[in-house]
């Protein structure tokens, strides 16, 4: 699809250039303006009838929904329906302190999400041929757990109190 679509914008680089040419020829040879400007306007309207057809053609492609006339021009469809923003996700519970205890250097990523849930937020890299991943926790008393896992299984854990 990438192809075609390149294929179509050079072609009409090409045919731009070609017009753009033609016109200039016709001015430098004495032909009137407004021969120029019929053959630029033949060129334009050709340009127009084949950005047409890629716009269908690209719509179709990415809708699935288009069908096809007797000669081959995408039929268009005319839609109604008009996008909303879906509503925010609620914010996750908040573990309370007591929920990380038991939770240490070793225990698996999985143990730790079954014990104190979805992190705040987490960053995940690879590192050395290592899968580094850090996770974002706030608690109900207002400190903050920063467990950072490397290859599944927690590597440290730090605590930063409210000020």
């Amino acid at each position: 699809m990438r192809i075609l679509v390149l294929c179509c914008v050079l072609g009409l680089s090409a045919g731009a250039m070609l017009a753009q040419t033609m016109v200039e020829a016709a001015i430098l040879t004495g032909t009137t303006a407004t021969g120029a400007a019929a053959k630029g306007k033949g060129i334009g309207a050709s340009i127009g009838t084949v950005f047409g057809k890629v716009s269908n053609t690209l719509a179709g492609a990415a809708g699935g929904a288009a069908g096809a006339t007797a000669n081959g021009a995408a039929a268009r469809t005319s839609s109604t329906s008009v996008a909303r923003p879906s509503a925010p996700e609620p914010p996750l519970p908040k573990p309370s302190r007591t929920d990380f205890e038991g939770v240490e250097a070793g225990m698996q990523r999985e143990q730790l999400l079954a014990k104190v849930g979805k992190p705040l937020f987490s960053l995940s890299m690879a590192e050395h041929g290592r899968l580094e991943e850090t996770m974002r926790y706030t608690t109900k008393e207002g400190s903050s757990a920063r467990v950072k896992v490397t290859d599944g299984k927690i590597s440290s854990i730090e605590w930063s109190e409210p000020k």
